[in-house]
């Protein structure tokens, strides 16, 4: 996933003691004792990740993800609580303006969005990190860029992750893995949503809307550990 400038490189560091020279042979010729250059101290708060983490805190090393990984780790992130309210979310605005899947506006028709949402969300997720992320060997986590810069750039930072992300080794490139994720998850929706939406102007149309709702989810992951911390409910990083 994505190139965060807060991402941290582990070493190993140690010191060793500076000799001392006696005061009568401080002024013989030949090669003198040169005090070893001091280093910075280790940041105290640097830690790794967790193993499933899913978005990587600037003061975090994230650990490698083998396949496996990312796989029970997509699973894990599907049925998390940040997914959940992303389902809620989503069958919230389409119910307010009658959009895709369109259902109406009746009590009933938030429930079949509400299911709707959750194979949809569900699918996009598996199809993205637990098969094209590995096939494409692209990480896909999210790696928040944090406070030291500005909201503006971290906002860009964040929706802009849809495009850019990162691979197995840490290397920028185009999030293959997200586009086609999110285009085998709307073809998916021809199965479940209701034929006025299984077009394939509305296939398009689902796509597009999965690109802006992973924006979105970027936009919140950056932000929320701050909003959290703001709100007296997570201690600042």
């Amino acid at each position: 996933m994505p190139d965060s400038p807060g991402s941290l490189v582990s070493s190993s560091r140690y010191t060793t003691d500076t000799p001392t020279v006696p005061d009568d042979l401080e002024n013989l010729d030949g090669p003198q004792f040169t005090p070893a250059p001091s280093l910075p101290p280790l940041n105290p708060r640097t830690k790794h990740s967790a193993r499933f983490a899913w978005a990587i805190a600037p003061d975090e090393i994230a650990q490698p993800m083998s396949a496996h990984d990312k796989i029970v780790g997509s699973l894990t992130h599907s049925v998390s609580l940040f997914s959940a309210t992303g389902w809620l979310s989503s069958a919230g605005w389409a119910q307010l303006n009658n959009g895709i899947p369109n259902y109406g506006t009746d009590k009933g028709a938030f429930g079949e969005r509400l299911g709707t949402a959750v194979i949809h969300g569900t699918s996009n997720g598996i199809f993205s990190s637990s098969i094209f992320a590995p096939l494409f060997h692209e990480d896909p986590r999210y790696y928040i860029m944090g406070r030291g810069n500005n909201f503006f750039k971290r906002a860009i930072y964040a929706t802009t992750r849809t495009m850019i992300t990162r691979t197995d080794d840490g290397h920028a490139t185009p999030n293959f893995a997200l586009w086609a994720g999110n285009a085998a998850g709307a073809a998916l929706t021809v199965t479940y949503f209701p034929a006025n939406n299984t077009t394939s102007k509305e296939v398009a149309k689902t796509f597009g809307t999965s690109l802006g709702g992973s924006a979105v989810g970027f936009f919140v992951s950056e932000f929320l550990g701050d909003a959290l911390g703001f709100a007296h409910l997570k201690k600042g990083r």
